[in-house]
C-alpha cells in the first residue's frame, strides 16, 4: 500500500470518527420546559421575535431545520451560555447582539426555554 493511500485511509478515518461525535443521543425536547419562571409577556414577544429571527433556520417551535433544533436546549445550556450565543453567534449562525434590544433577547430566551411547551402542558 503506497504512503499516499494510507494518508488518505487515515484522513478517511480521523473524518468518520469526528462526525460520528458530532451528536449527543439524548432526546433534549423531552426534557421539557426549563423550571425557570419569566414575565407572562415575554412569551409573546419571544415568539415574535423567534419567528423572526430564528424559525426559518431552527424550524418552527424550534423543531430544526436548516439550523439545530432547540426544543429542551435550555438543560442542555445554561441562561448565560443560551444568551452568548444568540449574542455573538456561532459557526454559520450569525450574533444577534446588534439587531436584538437586551429586553428581546430576554424574551427570545424565555420563549425557546419555556414557551415552546407552553402549549404542549395545556
Amino acid at each position: 500500500m503506497s504512503a499516499r493511500r494510507i494518508a488518505l485511509c487515515l484522513l478517511l478515518t480521523l473524518v468518520c470518527a469526528s462526525v460520528s461525535g458530532c451528536g449527543d443521543n439524548i432526546d433534549w425536547a423531552a426534557k421539557g420546559a426549563t423550571d425557570e419562571e419569566y414575565p407572562v409577556e415575554y412569551y409573546s414577544l419571544g415568539e415574535a421575535v423567534y419567528e423572526d429571527s430564528c424559525a426559518s433556520c431552527h424550524g418552527a417551535g424550534g423543531s430544526g431545520s436548516f439550523g439545530p433544533q432547540l426544543r429542551g436546549k435550555g438543560h442542555k445550556y445554561s441562561y448565560e451560555d443560551q444568551r452568548t450565543l444568540i449574542e455573538r453567534g456561532r459557526r454559520s449562525m450569525p450574533g444577534f447582539a446588534s439587531s436584538l434590544s437586551s429586553t428581546e433577547i430576554d424574551a427570545l430566551l424565555a420563549y425557546i426555554r419555556v414557551g415552546f411547551f407552553v402549549n404542549d402542558a395545556e
